[in-house]
C-alpha cells in the first residue's frame, strides 16, 4: 500500500486516505510485528533521597552533572539551658556591680588596713555564718593631723539566726593589753597602730571575730542625720542644762546652740554630734548609752524612708567614711536594711558591764579594771545568742 501523505490544511480527510499505524510515531518500513525483549543487565537502584532538616534531598545530584560524593548534613545546634543560665546571671551581675559602684563609688573603699590578726590565731575567734560583727569606729582626726583617736568603738551585729541587730559599745577607758604594747586604755590602740590594731585588741582580748570595719570622722556624722532631716532621742534636763553652759566647747561651727529636754527631742547633725560627745557629765557608760540613742534614731528614721531616699542620704556621707566594704557588700546591706533588718529587733550592751568593773589609777591614768575572762565570755553570749535571754542587766534593754 504506497504511503499516503495528507495534507496539514485539510481537516478531516477520509477515513480510507488515513495512515493506519501500529505503533504511533513509526514509519510502515519501521514497523515489526512483534517486539523482541532486549536482555539487560540488572542495575542496583539508587539510593532513596532523605529529605534534609534544612530543606532539600541529600544523596541527590543536581541536573546536568554526574552522581557527586553524599553532601554532608549539618545538625541543628542543641541549646544547653544551664549555658544560657549561666549567661543571664553573669550580666544580672554585671548590671548590680554598675549599679553599686555608681552608688558607693564614692565610698573610701581600703581593704588594705583590716587584715588577718597576726596575734591570735582565727581558730581561737569565735564565729558564726548567720551572724556579721561590723565594728564603727567614730574618730576625731582633725584636719592636718595624722594620728586619730578612736572617740566611739562600736560593734553592730546582724543576727540573721534570732533576726535581731545588737549594738555592743566598747568602753575607751576600759583596761586591757594591746599587742605588742602592753596594758593600756583601749581608746590608746588606734593612736598606737591605728585600725588594724583596734581590731587586733578587741580580738585578741574578747576573742570574737570581727567581719569588717566602718570608721566615720565628724562629718560624715553630721552630713547623714542632716540628710535624713535629724532625728528625735530623748534628753534629760541634766543633760540639756550641762550643754547650755559649755556649748563653746563642743560646737564645731562656734555658733551658740540651744538644747531642750525630753522624751523626743529633735537634733540636727551638729547637736546630735554634741550629745553623742558628753562624758564629764555623767560616766563613759552613759555616753556609750547616748550614741546608741543616736544610732538607734538613725535606724528607725531610715526604716520610714523609701529607697532612693535612704541611698541619698548615704551618698552624701560616703566620702567621709572609710571602710573595708566593698561598693557590692554595702549594696547588699542597704537592700538587706531595707527589706529584712528593720524588722529585727535592736539590742544594746556596753563592754564591761556596769558592776563588772572598777575604777583604778593605772600606768594610764584613771582607768577602768575588770575580769576580761568573764567579759569576753558574757560578749559571745550576747552577740551570738539570744539577746533578751540576758535580762539581768539594764544594758540589754530594747530600742
Amino acid at each position: 500500500m504506497p504511503d499516503v501523505y495528507f495534507n496539514r490544511n485539510r481537516k478531516n480527510p477520509p477515513e480510507e486516505e488515513r495512515p493506519r499505524y501500529r505503533n504511533r510515531g513509526e514509519r510502515p518500513e519501521q514497523r515489526t510485528q512483534y517486539r523482541q525483549p532486549q536482555h539487560r543487565e540488572p542495575q542496583r537502584s539508587a539510593p532513596r533521597p532523605q529529605y534534609r532538616q534544612s530543606g532539600g534531598y541529600r544523596n541527590q545530584p543536581p541536573r546536568g552533572r554526574g552522581p557527586q560524593q553524599p553532601v554532608a548534613v549539618r545538625r541543628k545546634k542543641q541549646r544547653h539551658p544551664i549555658r544560657n543560665i549561666f549567661i543571664i546571671l553573669l550580666v544580672l551581675f554585671l548590671i548590680y556591680a554598675i549599679i553599686a559602684h555608681a552608688i558607693f563609688g564614692a565610698i573610701d573603699y581600703n581593704g588594705k588596713v583590716h587584715r588577718g590578726n597576726q596575734y591570735i590565731s582565727s581558730i581561737s575567734l569565735r564565729k558564726s555564718p548567720g551572724v556579721k560583727n561590723i565594728l564603727l569606729l567614730g574618730v576625731d582626726a582633725r584636719p592636718g593631723e595624722t594620728i586619730s583617736r578612736a572617740d566611739t568603738m562600736m560593734l553592730v551585729t546582724i543576727d540573721k539566726h534570732h533576726k535581731e541587730i545588737k549594738l555592743t559599745s566598747f568602753l575607751r577607758d576600759s583596761y586591757v593589753e594591746i599587742p605588742g604594747h602592753g596594758m593600756n586604755k583601749l581608746n590608746a590602740s588606734c593612736s598606737e597602730g591605728g585600725i588594724q590594731l583596734v581590731i587586733d585588741t578587741i580580738e585578741y582580748n574578747y576573742r570574737i571575730k570581727i567581719n569588717n570595719y566602718a570608721a566615720v570622722n565628724f562629718e560624715a556624722f553630721e552630713e547623714l542625720i542632716d540628710a535624713l532631716g535629724g532625728v528625735d532621742v530623748p534628753v534629760t534636763y541634766r543633760e540639756a542644762s550641762y550643754l547650755n553652759r559649755t556649748w563653746y566647747k563642743w560646737s564645731l561651727t562656734g555658733n551658740q546652740l540651744h538644747f531642750d529636754y525630753g522624751d523626743k527631742v529633735h537634733l540636727n547633725g551638729e547637736k546630735a554630734l554634741m550629745f553623742c560627745r558628753i562624758r564629764k557629765l555623767d560616766s563613759d557608760i552613759e555616753r556609750t548609752r547616748r550614741q546608741r540613742l543616736v544610732v538607734s534614731a538613725v535606724k528607725d528614721k531610715m526604716s520610714g524612708l523609701s529607697t532612693m531616699e535612704r541611698l541619698n542620704a548615704i551618698r552624701k556621707c560616703l566620702p567621709y567614711v572609710q571602710t573595708d566594704l566593698h561598693s557590692i557588700n554595702l549594696m547588699n546591706l542597704a537592700i538587706g536594711a531595707g527589706l529584712r533588718y528593720k524588722n529585727y529587733e535592736i539590742l544594746q550592751k556596753s563592754v564591761p558591764e556596769s558592776g563588772l568593773y572598777r575604777d583604778e589609777y593605772t600606768n594610764a591614768g584613771s582607768s577602768l579594771v575588770f575580769d576580761i575572762d568573764v567579759a569576753s565570755d558574757r560578749l559571745k553570749d550576747f552577740v551570738f545568742g539570744d539577746g533578751t535571754e540576758q535580762t539581768g542587766s539594764t544594758e540589754y534593754s530594747i530600742f
